[in-house]
């Protein structure tokens, strides 16, 4: 008896392991995707699309959404989801590239409290992309302006992406590459664009970008979005040494046990 009674149980165990104790729901068969927002202006142009298709080309795929500061009210963009995992802010919309200005600090806490009010677990993400004018306009000047931003984060709790000193390095490295649109006009060029989607997807992820395609497709674009291969293996090899580099300023500091 006692053997019949092991052996029913065995193949009990045996059912349970094949086909599980119950129907399973679909939340329980993959996990939940995650909602990004990437909030800016001039500075977006197609980017969230850029990222969401590095991320999908990674088997990462999160929903990836733009929002246009000063285009709608800020409350009306967090509402559009029941919770953000990952909001990501363009810092030069705060006082208009002025880091450096007395407000600068207190324009960031009051971004981090109200996305915080509606999503508390969210992280919040400084994209500082721009360059500096003028004689500033070094990698030096660039690091100037990411060492303030790192500063406000570190008063809030929030994470800093290395776009803005990728951006520059790889625009007065490679001339011959399209980084801004013109040397008029300091906007994201193709190249550009694409070193900041690989910045972005570093700190999402804490990933290396290298091996990511060169060619992506768009959600709406028939012709999707390509660069050279070598050109594509560079700005992604230079994106993940810009983010290991300054590692220790992209998150928040942990305090000392």
């Amino acid at each position: 008896m006692r053997s019949d009674r092991i052996s029913i149980v065995s193949l009990l165990g045996v059912f349970l392991l094949l086909f599980g104790s119950g129907p399973v729901r679909a939340d329980e068969r993959a996990p939940k995707e995650k909602n990004v927002l990437i909030i800016g202006r001039s500075s977006l142009a197609g980017l969230h699309q850029l990222v969401g298709a590095l991320l999908e080309s990674n088997q990462t795929p999160m929903n990836v959404e733009e929002g246009p500061f000063g285009a709608r009210d800020l409350d009306q963009m967090l509402s559009s989801r029941r919770v953000w995992d990952y909001v990501i802010m363009d810092a030069w919309q705060f006082k208009r590239g002025a880091t450096d200005a007395p407000g600068f600090p207190d324009a960031v806490a009051a971004f981090v409290r109200q996305v915080r009010a509606h999503s508390p677990q969210c992280k919040i993400i400084l994209f500082p992309w721009w360059i500096p004018a003028g004689p500033d306009a070094t990698n030096e000047g660039v690091m100037k302006v990411f060492q303030r931003c790192v500063e406000a984060a570190r008063q809030n709790d929030i994470w800093v992406a290395t776009t803005g000193p990728a951006f520059m390095e790889a625009r007065l490295a490679r001339p011959d590459l399209r980084v801004t649109v013109s040397e008029q006009d300091a906007h994201p060029g193709i190249h550009g664009a694409y070193i900041n989607a690989c910045s972005l997807f570093v700190i999402l992820t804490g990933e290396s970008p290298v091996g990511l395609p060169a060619t992506l497709k768009i959600p709406g674009n028939k012709k999707g979005f390509t660069i050279a291969p070598d050109d594509a293996k560079y700005l992604q090899e230079l994106a993940w040494k810009v983010y290991k580099r300054e590692l220790k300023h992209t998150k928040p500091v942990k305090p000392a046990k």
